[in-house]
């Protein structure tokens, strides 16, 4: 394989231009963790403990299966109206729903419940 060879026109310009020297500046503000974590160890240690871990005794859970975008509305509301818990949330839906009810609407509430309450006591004995 043949070497390759550049030959360049002699009547070209050859450019050199200077390149200046950047100077370095400095920032008006630095991050610092030691602010950070000064000041999220004053606001953990300020605030109440959250509620986490396993539930409290005397309460039953079952699973309740909703779409991912119902998750999302529920924890959204949530947080917006400042309960504790999903549980609460939902809770107080079903409660001022409940109220809405009319009287026909009120009896056949009553019905489902009390069958689905006898069917839960029987799957317990």
């Amino acid at each position: 394989m043949p070497k390759l060879e550049f030959n360049r026109d002699p009547k070209r310009k050859k450019s050199f231009k200077t390149v200046e020297e950047t100077q370095i500046s400095e920032p008006q503000k630095t991050f610092s963790t030691k602010e950070i974590n000064s000041t999220l160890y004053k606001t953990y240690n300020t605030t109440p403990n959250p509620k986490l871990g396993r539930p409290r005794k005397n309460k039953t859970y079952s699973t309740v299966r909703i779409q991912r975008h119902t998750v999302n509305r529920i924890n959204a509301l949530q947080n917006t109206l400042n309960f504790d818990t999903q549980d609460d949330l939902i809770i107080n839906m079903l409660d001022r729903l409940e109220i809405m009810l009319d009287s026909e609407q009120k009896t056949m509430f009553d019905m489902y419940l009390k069958t689905y309450s006898a069917k839960e006591k029987r799957r317990e004995s």
